[in-house]
């Protein structure tokens, strides 16, 4: 039978005391104290909990509620790398597609599609190939080098530059524009067709004198035809990858030459132009191209000149400003880089440099750059991990090249994440 009084301290209770099925503070004797509570089914638990109750003290935001009901205060987790592989997915996308550089909400991704997002290039250049290295460039003086039959060099220069066009071609061949010979036949020359409005004759040149560039700056250009022949009107564009295409001079009437004294077949209006460019490209702009058995297009020349690059021992160029997309301060900045030792063996932060910074007003402090394996194609992959630095929304990097030596030691750089 149960006690049904208050039981004295040292007699202790059991279930069979228990004669109601409740515990009433008559049937205890003292107070309960943790350590009389050895276990305790979490369902019995009503109300809401503290996160710090669940752990040694201190509330922490990875105390983690579990499904069976349980509480864990779990360890907090480094992300670093995890950003860092999604930076190099990010790259990898960005060099597939071809894009232009872009802006994640803790990065920045640059692939040097163009130059539209570096500057400050000291003894550094943006190559064709699209890479960043050292290297200096200059400009030779416009010239009708390029096998000119005016001049009485008729070369075919179909090797080093390739025409295209997406006019409507009724005889002959495109390629016959740059044979070098004058001609009325389907041999020589050819006949197009059409509205030209938005279509293209472009011509994509070479490095055909191992200038170590592609580009070619062009200041005149001669049209020459059967027939002094209305074409329609037509405007320059230039490019270095044939999809950002940047006007040079005012739209102008494509009249053709026969050989004859006076203006026509004269193309005057890229006579201011300075940059130098890979793609060169005529795009209609209204009208329709002249027909009929006497409408041959013969030859197109150019007055042009090589870009020249020399290679440099040292050179560095920087990102313009990146505002983060969440248009906070950022204190730290990393870097995931690919690159390629063209030529020899580079040493991270010693013959390729990587710097960072977050406010325009503060000095750029040096990452430390850690080899991190093989991206593809002999490209490497560089990760530097983040650093302090002046709070701000205006970040950029710096990449410097050092010990640099054409043949011997040439790095590359091919894309660059800058992480915050």
């Amino acid at each position: 039978m149960g006690y049904t009084g208050q039981r004295p301290s040292a007699i202790p209770l059991t279930s069979a005391d228990i004669v109601d099925g409740t515990i009433t503070n008559d049937d205890l004797a003292g107070s309960i104290t943790s350590a009389k509570i050895t276990s305790l089914d979490a369902t019995k638990l009503t109300g809401t909990v503290a996160p710090a109750r669940m752990g040694s003290g201190t509330a922490s935001s990875s105390t983690v509620l579990y499904g069976d009901g349980t509480y864990k205060a779990e360890p907090v987790t480094d992300t670093t790398s995890i950003q860092n592989d999604i930076s190099l997915l990010a790259l990898q996308n960005a060099i597939n597609g071809n894009l232009s550089a872009y802006g994640l909400k803790n990065s920045w991704i640059e692939q040097f599609e163009n130059s539209t997002y570096i500057e400050n290039l000291t003894n550094a250049q943006r190559y064709s190939t699209e890479y960043m290295g050292s290297g200096s460039s200059s400009l030779g003086t416009p010239a009708y080098y390029y096998g000119s039959w005016s001049a009485g060099a008729a070369v075919d220069r179909n090797t080093w530059i390739t025409p295209t066009t997406d006019m409507t071609i009724d005889d002959g061949t495109i390629s016959n524009i740059l044979d070098g010979s004058f001609a009325n036949t389907s041999a020589g020359a050819f006949q197009w067709s059409g509205s030209l409005v938005g279509k293209y004759l472009r011509f994509q040149f070479t490095d055909n004198n191992s200038t170590g560039s592609t580009k070619k700056l062009i200041t005149e250009a001669r049209f020459w035809t059967y027939a002094d022949d209305n074409h329609g009107t037509w405007k320059w564009q230039g490019s270095n990858d044939a999809t950002v295409w940047t006007d040079i001079g005012s739209s102008f009437a494509l009249d053709g030459h026969d050989g004859g004294a006076g203006p026509d077949g004269l193309l005057t209006s890229m006579s201011g132009n300075s940059t130098a460019y890979t793609y060169y490209q005529i795009l209609g702009v209204s009208g329709v191209v002249q027909t009929g058995s006497t409408k041959w297009v013969a030859l197109m020349e150019f007055e042009a000149a090589d870009e020249t690059v020399s290679f440099s021992a040292t050179g560095s160029f920087e990102s313009t400003d990146v505002v983060p997309q969440d248009t906070t301060n950022k204190s730290s900045v990393g870097m995931v880089m690919l690159y390629k030792d063209e030529d020899g063996t580079n040493t991270l932060n010693t013959d390729i440099i990587a710097k960072v910074r977050a406010n325009t007003g503060q000095a750029y402090q040096t990452l430390v750059l850690a080899g991190a394996g093989t991206y593809s194609d002999g490209m490497k992959i560089a990760i530097a991990p983040a650093i302090a630095v002046t709070a701000g929304q205006a970040l950029s990097y710096q990449i410097s090249f050092a010990n640099q030596s054409d043949g011997s030691k040439e790095a590359r750089i091919y894309g660059v994440a800058m992480t915050y």
